[in-house]
């Protein structure tokens, strides 16, 4: 009579245990990988909304900087008034 080990004994328990061993690895790369790919999800709505910021910053750029011009243009306008009426009190003041 021969002693052997429990693994030899029973190949099935073995092969069981092989089994469970595997499955429990194949859990935490599975896991890691869902992981990694709801990351990779989460950074692609990220970039996708910071894309939609972008725009919209863009956007209301490009209205602050058509703003700017009309009021640069104003401002240019009633510089060029307040010039011709200094010009006009100049007159009238330099004619009494």
């Amino acid at each position: 009579m021969s002693v052997r080990s429990d693994s030899s004994a029973d190949p099935l328990a073995a092969a069981v245990r092989r089994l469970d061993v595997a499955m429990t690895r194949i859990e935490e790369v599975t896991a890691r990988l869902r992981a990694r790919a709801q990351n990779a999800e989460m950074a692609t709505t990220e970039a996708r909304d910071a894309n939609a910021d972008r725009a919209l910053l863009a956007e209301a750029l490009d209205g602050a900087r058509g703003r700017e011009a009309v009021l640069q243009m104003a401002a240019q306008e009633a510089s060029d008034a307040l010039d011709r009426a200094i010009e006009d009190l100049r007159l009238v003041v330099g004619e009494e």
